[in-house]
């Protein structure tokens, strides 16, 4: 056999081997309850940015609230894994949101159809807290329909 073909032969011996001697990755993500968290006020207030809309090409509308966050991770306690925030994309114009926290969650910012990290590291306990000054922004025509803002927070795991 030529060397040539002898070392094309143990290349894809080493491949397929490659493929079958590495562990399977158990990596997943789930989608926690925070069902007890709390925003205050209950619900977003929108305000028009300027007193008269339009008048400056400014068709936004704001919001500022609070929300006391409580994510059940009872059943991920010893676990280590990467928690997002999510926003789901809706129909109507997209959703601009930024926050602080007390330390506990990562400050940061997001938008409609997107999620950002706000916990990495070992879950010690059954239950995350925290509290978050939100700031909200969108395009005025986002009132025009009652609309939900239906955040929530996704666990993914190593």
């Amino acid at each position: 056999m030529k060397p040539a073909i002898r070392a094309l032969t143990a290349i894809a011996a080493l491949i397929a081997c490659v493929g079958v001697c590495v562990a399977p990755s158990h990596a997943a993500t789930y989608r926690l309850d925070d069902s007890a968290s709390q925003t205050v006020p209950p619900n977003a207030q929108m305000q028009w940015r300027s007193t008269i809309p339009g008048s400056t090409g400014d068709n936004d509308v704001e919001s500022r609230l609070l929300v006391n966050v409580r994510i059940d991770t009872r059943a991920w306690v010893g676990h280590t894994g990467r928690i997002y925030m999510v926003l789901p994309m809706d129909s109507g114009p997209r959703v601009s949101v930024q926050w602080q926290t007390q330390g506990r969650l990562l400050a940061g910012r997001l938008q409609s159809g997107e999620r950002t990290l706000v916990y990495a590291g070992t879950i010690a306990e059954a239950k995350l807290e925290d509290q978050m000054q939100v700031y909200l922004r969108t395009d005025g025509r986002w009132m025009t329909n009652m609309r939900r803002l239906s955040f929530y927070f996704e666990l993914d795991t190593d």
